[in-house]
This record gives C-alpha cells, structure tokens and sequence, in this order.
C-alpha cells in the first residue's frame, strides 16, 4: 500500500494590540495570511486565495455607514529564474482590518472555521507585550492562551529582562538588583524559607525584594 502526504496550504491569523497601553478599550489589529504554492491547485492560485481572505474577515465589514477598515492586498517575493534573471511573483494574500477593540473568541474562532472550511491549516496567533512598564518586549504567542509563557520570558506577563526569581522550595517571587563587587559576593538566600536564590562567587552583588506573585505573572 502506498501513502500519500497532503499538504495543506497555510493561513497565519495574527491579533495584535495597537496605541496606548492605558486605552479602554484598545484598537486591536487582525491580519490574515495565506501562503500560496501549497495545497491543491485551487488553493494555491492568488485570486481564489484574495477570495477567502475576504471571506474570513466578513465578520469584520462596516455598519451605519461607517468605512471600511478592512484591507486585502497581495505579497510579493523576488525569485530568480536563472543565473542572472529575478522576477516578482506573488507568494502570499494578506488582509487585514483594524478593529476599535480586542476581537471576541467567536470572531477569531469564525475566521479559523472560514479557512478550515477551504481545507487550509490554520494558525491562531496573537502578539503579547511584556507588562512591566516601559518595556517594549514583544512576542507572538498562541492566540488565547494566557497562561502560556514565551521563550526566555520569566512569566506570562514578564519578559526575562526584569530579573525575577522564583523560590524553587517555597515559590516566593523576587525581583533581583545587582551592583558591581570586588571578590566573591555573598549568595542570595529566600528570606521565607532559606534556600539559595544566588550562589556566592562572582563580580556582581546581588539583592533580592520580595515582590507579590500576581504581579510578576
């Protein structure tokens, strides 16, 4: 018996929060991508491809008379032909629309099921802001999922540039500050429970405030 791999073309869906981190509610921004050259040949051609975008983001079409926010454009790449030769050609369909709010789940989830439909797989992803002020960190991270924590971030809410640290014994949180020290500096101990934060040694000498856990996840 011999196998057959489908491949499914793809389609990236994107929220991502806009403007002023105090606004109430904020401008969010939703963007679909679809990549052509996978799937069959219907999936794979820019037209069809311009049409099911469109589709996707219906839930998002103006009402009262007000304008349209949405925009559908086509991606190009340069690919090269030959030794010399490069032309344009069209690798993606994009559209987006920004939205004065953050998207309900059943309006993410209604874009996803419009792709689907078409056979496409489907990415629901969103970008997430490190919540200590000022901090300009971002990742992209799975749509909806507020417990999970990026790469190389302490927390959901915490890049790993804020050096927090968390009691491996009591789980008690602290925010870690560092000074330069001449010889091996004293080790760091939890001030609940006793355990080592910091080994001693090294070229920095470190101090350790207790913080309240909510606020570092």
């Amino acid at each position: 018996m011999v196998s057959i791999l489908v491949i499914k073309a793809t389609a990236t869906v994107t929220l991502e929060p806009l403007g002023s981190r105090s606004a109430d509610p904020r401008d969010h921004s939703v963007k679909v991508a679809i990549r052509l050259g996978g799937g069959d040949g219907k999936q794979a051609g820019s037209a069809y491809a311009m049409k099911i975008a469109r589709a996707s983001l219906a839930g998002f079409a103006p009402v009262h008379g007000e304008p349209d926010q949405r925009k559908f454009v086509e991606v190009s790449a340069t690919r090269r032909t030959g030794k010399s030769a490069a032309i344009s050609v069209v690798v993606a369909i994009e559209g987006s629309v920004l939205w004065p709010r953050r998207p309900t789940i059943d309006s993410m989830e209604d874009i996803a099921a419009v792709l689907q439909g078409e056979g496409y797989r489907v990415s629901l992803r969103e970008k997430r802001e490190c919540g200590e002020a000022d901090c300009k960190i971002d990742a992209v991270v799975d749509w909806n999922r507020d417990l999970e924590v990026p790469p190389t971030w302490y927390g959901p809410r915490i890049c790993g540039r804020h050096n927090y640290r968390t009691c491996a014994k009591c789980k008690s949180v602290y925010v870690l500050t560092s000074s330069n020290f001449v010889g091996p500096a004293p080790s760091v101990h939890c001030a609940v429970c006793g355990r080592i934060l910091i080994e001693w040694g090294g070229s920095k000498l470190w101090s350790a405030e207790p913080v309240n856990p909510a606020t570092a996840h």
